[in-house]
This record gives C-alpha cells, sequence and structure tokens, in this order.
C-alpha cells in the first residue's frame, strides 16, 4: 500500500478540458452575475425585471427587481452558495439597493441615506460570499441640496453605513462596486477630477467601515498625484488579498491587480486593443477575466483571462487551444462576470454566422457533466467525503497510473504515478472544499471522482 501526502502547490493549468461545456442562447441577456453553481443573472431590457438564467436546464426566470435604466443603477450578483443576490428593487420612497432571497423568492429593499434623485434612493452593486453584507450606492446631500452618490454598506447588524469620500467639503462622489466574501474590504471608486480613481475601505472592528484610501502605482510617490492612482476598482478576491480595476492614463490603460505584498501587477495589453477592464477575480485571485475595448471607436471588444501560468491571453483562445473546446460560430466579446471558484465565466458575444448577439456561459470543468459511466477504469473512494485521509481501491493491479487532484476550476493541485491496487490519500496541507481526481491508465482508461475534504 503506498501513500503520498497531498501537498497544495500553485498551478493554473487548466485539465480535464473534454469535460467543458460552452452554452448559448440567442435571448436578448446582459448577464452580471454567475453562481458558483452555474447559473446566470442579469436583465433582458434595461429598467426591466432582473432574470436568473439556467444554461443546464435551458431555462429563464424573471425575479423582479429593477435592472439599470432610466435613471437605476446597480448589478444582481450571488453569494457564494447562491442563496441570496443582490441589486436594486422598489422601496417606499424609490429605488433601493437590496437583497433577493432564492428561499421566499422576494426582494428586500434596504434603504439609504434620505435623499432621493428622480425616485431613486440607491443601488446595489455585489454582496459577500458569506451573504451577510451588501454594498453600492445612495444619494446624500452633501452641498445644500445638491445630491451625490455615497458609497453605503449594509449588513444586519449594522444596517445601512455611509462610506464617505475623501472630498465632502466639495461634494465629489463614490461607489462601491464589489466586497469581499465576508465583508471586511470594499472596493469601488472615488471622484475628484473627472475620472473615477480606485477606492478601497476596510472594516473597522468597532463598527463602519474606515476611510477610503487611493492605491498607488508607486507608493513613495504622492497620493494627490493622479497619475500615480490606480483606476477603478472593480473586483476583489473573496480572501480580500487581491483587487482587480480599470486601467486609464495612469498605467497606460492596462488592466491590472494589486495585493499589499507585490503593489500593482499591470496585466498587459493584447493586439489592437484599448483600454483594459478587470470584471471578475476568483476567491484566491489566481483567475482573473476582463475584456478590451477596442483601439478605436466602434471597433468589438475583447475578451481576456489571466492567470499565473498563462499570463493575458484572449478568452476566445484559450477556450479553444487551453480548454479545449468549441465555440462553433460564436466569438465572445465581454467575459462580463466570473464564479468566485472561478469555475464559470458568462458574458456576451456574436454569432458571426447570423450577426446575432447572444449571451454565453463556459465552464472548463463543470462537475455537473461529468459522467461515470462513460469511464472505463474501476475505482472506489472511500471514505468520501473525509476528514484526514481516504483510500482509492483499484479493481485490477495499475502501473504507471496517473493521478491527478485538480480544483473546481480545473486548475491542476498535485499528479503523479502510482503502482498498485490500493492508495491512501493523506490531505496535507489541502483546505476544506471539493476537489476532483483524474485518473488514466497507459492505456488511456479513466476515471473521474469527485471527493470532498470536510
Amino acid at each position: 500500500m503506498n501513500k503520498l501526502a497531498l501537498i497544495f502547490t500553485l498551478s493554473i493549468l487548466i485539465v480535464n478540458a473534454s469535460f467543458g461545456q460552452f452554452i448559448v442562447s440567442n435571448t436578448a441577456f446582459q448577464p452580471t452575475g454567475v453562481s458558483n453553481q452555474g447559473l446566470v443573472a442579469g436583465y433582458e431590457t434595461q429598467a426591466g425585471p432582473y432574470y436568473i438564467w439556467n444554461p443546464d436546464l435551458n431555462t429563464s426566470v424573471s425575479i423582479g427587481g429593477l435592472a439599470p435604466g432610466n435613471g437605476v443603477g446597480g448589478q444582481i450578483r450571488f453569494s457564494g452558495d447562491g442563496a441570496f443576490l443582490c441589486g436594486t428593487s422598489a422601496g417606499l420612497s424609490g429605488a433601493e439597493i437590496s437583497v433577493f432571497s432564492q428561499a421566499t423568492q422576494q426582494w428586500t429593499p434596504l434603504g439609504g441615506l434620505g435623499f432621493v434623485v428622480d425616485n431613486t434612493v440607491g443601488g446595489g452593486f455585489d454582496i459577500s460570499g458569506d451573504g451577510n453584507t451588501v454594498v453600492g450606492l445612495s444619494w446624500a446631500d452633501t452641498s445644500g441640496g445638491n445630491a451625490y452618490a455615497h458609497a453605503v454598506a449594509w449588513n444586519q447588524s449594522e444596517g445601512i453605513m455611509d462610506l464617505g469620500s475623501l472630498y465632502d467639503s466639495i461634494a465629489k462622489s463614490t461607489r462601491a462596486n464589489a466586497v469581499s466574501f465576508d465583508g471586511s474590504v470594499v472596493v469601488g471608486w472615488q471622484d475628484f477630477n473627472g475620472p473615477w480613481k480606485s477606492a478601497v475601505w476596510r472594516k473597522n472592528p468597532a463598527g463602519g467601515y474606515f476611510p477610503n484610501e487611493y492605491l498607488l502605482i508607486d507608493t513613495m510617490l504622492s497620493a494627490t498625484d493622479e497619475f500615480n492612482q490606480l483606476g477603478e476598482c472593480s473586483a476583489v478576491s473573496g480572501d480580500g488579498i487581491w483587487i482587480g480595476g480599470y486601467g486609464d492614463y495612469a498605467n497606460n490603460n492596462q488592466p491590472w491587480i494589486w495585493s499589499q505584498s507585490t503593489g500593482v501587477i499591470n496585466l498587459g495589453s493584447l493586439p489592437n486593443t484599448g483600454q483594459g477592464f478587470v470584471s471578475g477575480i476568483n476567491a484566491d485571485g489566481t483567475i482573473v477575466t476582463g475584456w478590451f475595448n477596442g483601439m478605436f471607436f466602434g471597433d468589438p471588444q475583447i475578451p481576456f483571462i489571466w492567470t499565473p501560468a498563462d499570463g493575458l491571453q484572449n478568452l476566445n483562445d484559450y477556450i479553444s487551444s487551453v480548454w479545449g473546446i468549441s465555440t462553433g460560430a460564436v466569438k465572445v466579446s465581454t467575459a462580463s462576470c466570473m464564479s468566485s471558484n472561478g469555475q464559470y465565466i458568462a458574458g456576451y458575444g456574436i454569432d458571426t454566422t447570423n450577426f446575432n448577439f447572444i449571451h454565453y456561459r463556459v465552464s472548463a470543468n463543470p462537475s455537473s457533466i461529468v459522467n461515470e459511466t462513460k469511464e472505463s477504469l474501476k475505482v472506489s473512494v472511500n471514505p468520501n467525503p473525509f476528514d484526514s485521509r481516504t483510500t482509492l481501491v483499484f479493481a485490477e493491479a495499475q502501473i504507471n497510473t496517473r493521478v491527478e487532484i485538480t480544483g473546481l476550476a480545473g486548475n491542476t493541485i498535485q499528479q503523479f504515478d502510482f503502482t498498485g491496487k490500493e492508495l491512501v490519500l493523506e490531505r496535507g496541507g489541502l483546505k476544506s472544499g471539493v476537489y476532483f481526481l483524474r485518473i488514466t491508465d497507459a492505456d488511456n482508461h479513466f476515471s473521474i471522482r469527485k471527493i470532498v475534504i470536510q
């Protein structure tokens, strides 16, 4: 009996491409959020209701609320378990930042800062992974009857919290765009001189949040220099370590990510592209998605994916060459959103045969299509779920059989060759969660097993 301690090592090489999916719908739809379970949230018409699209069942269900348009703002996003969504819905005084419960199928308006503009109090833009914090903006009277937007955060114990602005004396707006899994880090933008710049709010243990701070290209240079301030923050990893955002004149229009330990990392650019936008970062910051505008006005948008291993790549090429998935006549235009587990990406594109706009969802390794009836290598895994170790038992003794352990996103965590009939796997440094085993012998017989570490 062989034993192997599983040591967690970072690698973003996507595997198991034969288990990928690319699903499209020709319905007019703007995706803004995708859950860890593969559901896609968005809207069909401006100021209309939100919809949840289930690509696997080919269904689309209206859940009410108020999508962006006619003065209403916000975007619909899922909590980590998909039980709650953020967005905007009708409150007593107008459109408000709101939360939707899948259990009750009801929207709950969360209030605002006491000022109404065109029947709008505010709007919701993101919800924490644990479902406890919703962030967005609300109108505030900060200058003698003139309304300006302030970033806000809401949780059950503290209610609506005004995150403020660095320039209240001259009434410059802010907005919260994204929030970490536990609500401790909120990111968005600060206005001062026209272009929106980075803003980061961190939770104050005494209550509320500390005032927002800019993210700087060079910490040794001035914090008030617009050419040293990164552009608008648009995403934050679940662990709160990585923040991503929009490129602007300060960094040659490149999309970027930032952490306290690394500072800014410019993600680069693609040929014939202009400004780059980060749309999503997975839970640990190892996958980043977004898109570029074309170089000239009217040029098509170009989607990207970035990983430490592969760098910046056109998502169309990545889907085809790395994941091995055919998109047929569809050319993807944006990667509008990504699930926090990194498994699903959604956005819109163009059917180049009919020149219709479509929306899509792509996945490198969705568990829903792991079909064990097609497997030709017989192996059992017991116990499963497990805390410290589990045992693989093969129907026949193996010689030089490859065993790969992957994450939900398809990233290879460990791979090795095994000879024998039983293999004991110890969790080693692996965190609790869901993983996959892909086992292949010398004759290309294989088995896929989902394992759960408690």
